[in-house]
């Protein structure tokens, strides 16, 4: 529930942080924006005062000395741009707005690069009266729109519509962006690994969890058979009877055995991992080993065992005998474990010019493709036996055979189906330049 809720408070964290850094781009982009309105604003009132001032200096049939009316010193630019702009209307020279154009564009291309936009003359009930579009059919409806009057009683207003230059923003906050996009990258790296360590730690106390059931089921049993019989053989009760007292000693011996195998391989897989074991490889008779444990598993299993072997003329695997004698005998338990009342385990063997492939295959319940993911990882067990309780177990199994065989450069893979078969193939190679190989 704790580790839950840390997911939980982790992920509205990050959208809490995605969410900040949104309005932060948000807030930057609009400060461009309007600086970029203004500067527009103030680039179109300088257009519209050189316009006026160009056809001031081309009213020559204007006599010299006349007064304009209005005028002011401590005026505007702009204002009295507009009142000169009205006094040469007067006089026979009309605002421009084709010349507004020439400047308008002149001005974007040297300042802001090249824009669309369009000019519009409008009288004071809205109604168009001349317009200019630059790169559009169409007046554009959207952008940056800068409406100024070109008459002191506003009866004419000047009307730019800038497209919204969003290339020339973005390609100022580009560094930024840059910079975000890094953050938010980092940000959400960081969180998925705090929430891939938490969910490793859960898979940690689940495992540890089961091992230590698993290990106290297993365990249990052979120690409690073992005081028993101690304590039957302690009594005297079976003195005058040798045959029980005898299978009482092979009950003690088989629990013993037991438990040591158990030891055994949990402190090999242990060498495994710590790279401290050292194989004696060399050419081993595989169908001595496989004559042996089916001998083994015939006499000692409860249920009805068929063994089919195909060993294809291959006599020997390149190996240490007693690593892979117990891999195959891993295999060949687990098949027995997990199969039906009739079960056959079928045998094959195969060479080619680099490795020597053994395929153990069985009729049993079969492995989900889920599990066969990790189903060699140390003290993994299958999800479904788990929660039927099918059988004990550390989960060690598998992964000592696949120690072994990674160990030998080999590897192993798996192909199964549920309630169908599983099938195990180990590859070896067929290497002969050493017979001693130092895993430390």
């Amino acid at each position: 529930m704790k580790n839950n809720l840390i997911k939980i408070v982790t992920c509205i964290g990050l959208v809490l942080i995605f969410a900040l850094q949104g309005i932060w781009l948000y807030n930057t982009y609009s400060f461009y924006e309007k600086e970029l309105e203004d500067k527009l604003e103030k680039e179109f009132v300088q257009s519209i005062e050189k316009e006026v001032y160009l056809r001031l200096n081309n009213s020559s049939r204007i006599p010299s000395g006349r007064t304009v009316t209005g005028a002011k010193p401590e005026n505007s630019s702009y204002t009295n741009a507009i009142i000169f702009s009205e006094f040469l209307s007067s006089e026979g020279y009309p605002f421009s707005i084709s010349k507004l154009d020439s400047i308008w564009k002149e001005t974007l291309k040297k300042n802001l690069d090249q824009i669309n936009y369009s000019i519009v003359k409008i009288g004071a009930d809205g109604e168009i009266i001349e317009k200019i579009e630059t790169g559009f059919q169409q007046e554009l409806s959207s952008g940056i729109r800068i409406q100024k009057p070109i008459k002191t009683d506003r009866s004419e207003m000047i009307q730019t519509t800038v497209k919204s230059p969003n290339r020339m923003i973005f390609s100022r906050m580009l560094l930024l962006l840059i910079t975000s996009f890094i953050i938010a990258i980092f940000i959400g790296y960081c969180l998925f690994f705090q929430i891939r360590i938490i969910t490793r730690q859960d898979r940690i106390a689940e495992i540890r969890q089961d091992f230590t059931h698993a290990m106290i089921h297993d365990m249990k049993n052979p120690i409690t058979t073992i005081l028993m019989g101690v304590n039957t053989l302690k009594g005297g009760k079976l003195d005058n009877k040798p045959q029980l007292k005898d299978q009482y000693y092979s009950i003690l011996t088989a629990e013993g055995e037991h438990l040591l195998s158990l030891t055994n391989k949990i402190l090999t897989i242990a060498k495994f991992e710590e790279k401290k074991v050292n194989l004696s490889k060399q050419h081993i008779d595989i169908k001595s080993i496989f004559d042996k444990l089916i001998e083994k598993y015939k006499l000692n299993s409860e249920k009805n065992i068929q063994f089919i072997t195909e060993y294809n003329n291959i006599n020997t695997i390149y190996a240490d005998r007693e690593y892979m004698y117990e891999a195959f005998s891993n295999l060949i338990d687990n098949a027995i474990k997990y199969s039906k009342n009739e079960v056959v385990i079928t045998i094959v063997c195969l060479k080619n010019a680099s490795n020597t492939i053994i395929k153990i295959k069985d009729n049993g319940i079969g492995i989900s493709l889920r599990d066969q993911k990790r189903i060699f990882d140390k003290f993994e067990r299958v999800i479904s036996l788990k929660k039927e309780n099918h059988k004990s177990g550390f989960g060690l199994g598998l992964n000592h055979v696949y120690q072994v065989v990674t160990a030998h450069d080999g590897e192993i893979k798996i192909n199964s189906l549920l309630d169908l078969y599983s099938e195990f193939t180990i590859i070896i190679p067929n290497k002969n330049d050493k017979t001693i190989i130092n895993r430390r």
